[in-house]
C-alpha cells in the first residue's frame, strides 16, 4: 500500500511541475526608461530628547522638508530640486540644520536601478547635498545615463 501512494505522489508531482506553454508566450516590455521622474521625499533628521525604552538608546527623529520645483532635462542627463524648512520644523534643530547631512528620495523609470557615483551619498541616508551630485541609472534592458542631480535651499 505505501508504494501505491509514493508512486501516485510521484505521478501527481511529476504532472504538477509541468507545463503545456512552450510557444506562442506573450512577449513582455523591456523597459528602456534610464530617467530621475520625480522626488520621493526630502527629510531631515535628528536625536530627539526621548529614550527608547527596550534599549535606552536616544530616538532619532524625523522631520518631512517641503518640496518642489522639480526641473529635469533627460537629453542633459540632469535634475533641479528645491526644498525649505516647513512651519513645524523643531525650533531646537533650525540652528543645527545643514544641507550636508539631508535625506533625499528619488523617482526613477520602471525597473531601473540607481547608483550613486564620484561621492554621491546613497539615496535614503543621511548625506551631502551642498554641491551637486552624480548617479548612474541603469535601465532594465542595460543601458546606462549618468544624471547630475542638484537640491538648493528656498530661505
Amino acid at each position: 500500500m505505501k508504494k501505491i501512494l509514493n508512486i501516485l505522489m510521484l505521478l501527481f508531482a511529476a504532472v504538477a511541475m509541468t507545463s503545456c506553454l512552450e510557444h506562442n508566450l506573450e512577449e513582455l516590455d523591456t523597459y528602456e526608461g534610464h530617467a530621475v521622474t520625480g522626488v520621493a521625499g526630502v527629510y531631515y533628521r535628528y536625536y530627539g530628547t526621548e529614550t527608547i525604552p527596550g534599549s535606552g538608546e536616544v530616538k532619532v527623529q524625523q522631520v518631512t522638508l517641503a518640496y518642489g520645483n522639480f526641473k529635469a532635462d533627460e537629453e542633459a542627463g540632469t535634475c533641479e530640486f528645491a526644498c525649505k524648512l516647513p512651519s513645524n520644523f523643531p525650533a531646537s534643530e533650525v540652528d543645527k540644520f545643514s544641507m550636508s547631512n539631508v535625506v533625499v528620495a528619488l523617482n526613477i523609470s520602471t525597473a531601473a536601478v540607481i547608483k550613486p557615483i564620484e561621492g554621491a551619498p546613497e539615496l535614503g541616508k543621511p548625506g551631502d547635498w551642498t554641491k551637486p551630485n552624480k548617479y548612474e541609472i541603469t535601465a532594465a534592458n542595460g543601458t546606462k545615463q549618468v544624471w547630475t542631480c542638484t537640491l538648493t535651499l528656498l530661505q
